[in-house]
């Protein structure tokens, strides 16, 4: 028997990306993780380090490389996935994903609300869906809500595992999709 999980629930129901070019935040591949620039026609990947998936090399953070980045901004869509914790001043990212964004462009973002800290190269916050919508406030969010992979059976044994002195906890996540006003 097939389990549907919520990510693929989520997706099926919220994601409809608006046809065109897309860029994919945080496009570095690392660990077995996919090529997502693969699932588009059209698809830029940027990422703060350089290597596999990464077109452009930018610190979304930093307004001088977006704005090296305008001459080919207007996407379509973004994706953006577990990227945001790694942003030291997150809010200045956020602005510039938008800045990056067509009107009427979507967004699929995914956040973590839980999960263990983890680096790359550091990992500083975690939100909730009304941080979301404070950090993105041109967005019209058509989905919003929390969500895990992780079964129950998962999550109990999980909570009191302590590893390096840290308790870590089932990953749970804020997935999001919606629209550039």
């Amino acid at each position: 028997m097939l389990t549907v999980t919520p990510t693929e629930k989520f997706e099926r129901r919220f994601c409809r990306p608006r046809e065109g070019r897309t860029l994919i935040v945080g496009s570095h591949i690392y660990g077995g993780k996919e090529d997502r620039r693969k699932r588009y026609a059209n698809a830029w990947g940027v990422d703060m380090l350089a290597g596999p998936g990464v077109d452009v090399v930018a610190d979304l953070e930093d307004w001088g490389m977006v704005t090296y980045l305008l001459p080919i901004s207007g996407f379509d869509h973004v994706e953006c996935h577990s990227v945001l914790e790694h942003s030291r001043r997150p809010w200045l990212m956020a602005e510039n994903i938008t800045a990056l964004m067509a009107p009427g462009a979507t967004l699929d973002l995914r956040v973590p609300f839980v999960w263990r800290p983890h680096a790359y190269p550091s990992d500083y916050f975690r939100y909730t869906t009304e941080g979301v919508r404070v950090l993105f406030p041109r967005i019209d969010w058509e989905g919003l809500l929390y969500a895990t992979d992780t079964h129950l059976s998962k999550v109990a044994k999980l909570m009191g595992l302590h590893q390096d002195d840290r308790v870590h906890l089932a990953r749970c996540e804020v997935m999001g999709f919606g629209v550039r006003v």
